[in-house]
Order: C-alpha cells, then sequence, then structure tokens
C-alpha cells in the first residue's frame, strides 16, 4: 500500500474501495549490507538511472501506465478493469505510448460440467435356506 501514500484520492479508491487494506506493514528484519536498518529509498529523476531501473508505474485515474525504462519515456495505460489473469508481455520494446498495451485476455476457462451419476448397484440376489 506505500504505493498509495500520496496517490489522488480517486485512484486509492479505485484500487481500495472500502479501506480495508490499511497501510503496509514495516519490514522491520530488513538490513543494508553495512548492518543498518533498510529505508525506503524514494525514486526521482535525478537518481532513476543509477539504480538501474527498467519499469516505471504510474498510477492514473483510469489505469496504470507501464514504462519500460530502458526504451521509452512514457508507456501505454492498462486500465483497471483489466483481467489480472491476462498475458502481459515483458518484451520492453512492445511497452511503447504509441500502441496499446501488449495485453491478450485469458482464454476461455474451462467448461465444468457436472459428472455423470455412478450406475446403481445390480440388484443382490436373495439367498433363502
Amino acid at each position: 500500500m506505500d504505493l498509495l501514500d500520496r496517490a489522488p484520492d480517486n485512484v486509492r479508491e479505485r484500487l481500495d474501495p472500502h479501506g480495508d487494506l490499511g497501510p503496509s506493514a514495516p519490514f522491520d528484519n530488513v538490513f543494508n549490507m553495512d548492518g543498518t536498518p533498510a529505508k525506503p529509498i524514494p525514486v526521482t529523476d535525478a537518481n532513476a538511472d543509477a539504480m538501474g531501473l527498467e519499469w516505471g508505474y504510474v498510477l492514473h485515474d483510469h489505469g496504470i501506465e507501464v514504462i519500460a525504462l530502458t526504451w521509452h519515456d512514457a508507456g501505454p495505460i492498462v486500465p483497471w478493469d483489466t483481467d489480472p489473469l491476462s498475458r502481459i508481455s515483458g518484451t520492453p520494446s512492445l511497452w511503447d505510448s504509441n500502441r496499446p498495451a501488449p495485453i491478450q485476455a485469458p482464454a476461455t476457462p474451462l467448461k465444468i460440467t457436472k459428472p455423470l451419476a455412478p450406475a446403481p448397484a445390480p440388484a443382490r440376489s436373495r439367498i433363502t435356506r
């Protein structure tokens, strides 16, 4: 939920309409190489290149802009209602703002059929003496 700390209210409502998710839990067991507690590092234009980031995400009220930082300065918008089971390409060159997002809708779900009822057991012959 840290991504949403300063997001516009309409974006926060879209992602967490009931306010159920609350703040992120702090990581109290993550440390830097020198033993000091790790802290979040804000990414800015000034330090993004030095961090070696490959992807950037911008939250908009109508979707997430996905930017392949190694190829483009802007990316296509993935609408919030995109099916999470969709196939999404990870090829950076396909994430150009002049094209639709490289997302393929999921295949039609398998049709679930009711199993056949078992055949009735044959009648037992009754043996009398």
